[in-house]
């Protein structure tokens, strides 16, 4: 059972490496080409699409059993850490539930497909 926390750890952590990584990417993208607004929220949403599957497929490859759903925690718990923030940050707003929503199964699907790849 430890060798199942240590990796989710490690996967969540390889995931908000990339996160950060390709964050800091599109916000020098943002800062040299005056980027609009669309094309840097499907770049954040690409961005945790991303970080999610490989989050999910690093653990799939180290447990090695029932890697599906040990994505889908990656993805489950990648996404709550992820609101835990916001709502530190900014508190809880009521319109931005619905799109936190598909945001929430976004990651848990990426991860869980992350998770049947590997």
């Amino acid at each position: 059972m430890r060798s199942y926390v240590i990796s989710m750890i490690k996967a969540l952590i390889l995931s908000y490496i990339i996160s950060a990584a390709a964050l800091l990417v599109l916000a020098l993208l943002l800062y040299r080409l005056d980027i609009a607004d669309e094309p840097i929220r499907a770049g954040i949403i690409g961005t945790y699409t991303i970080a999610c599957l490989i989050g999910g497929f690093y653990v799939g490859r180290k447990v090695k059993k029932r890697e599906f759903l040990w994505g889908l925690f990656v993805g489950m718990i990648y996404y709550s850490i992820h609101v835990c923030a916001v709502v530190a940050m900014e508190g809880v707003q009521p319109e931005r539930i619905i799109p936190g929503t598909a945001l929430a199964l976004v990651c848990m699907g990426s991860g869980m497909l992350g998770g049947m790849l590997s």
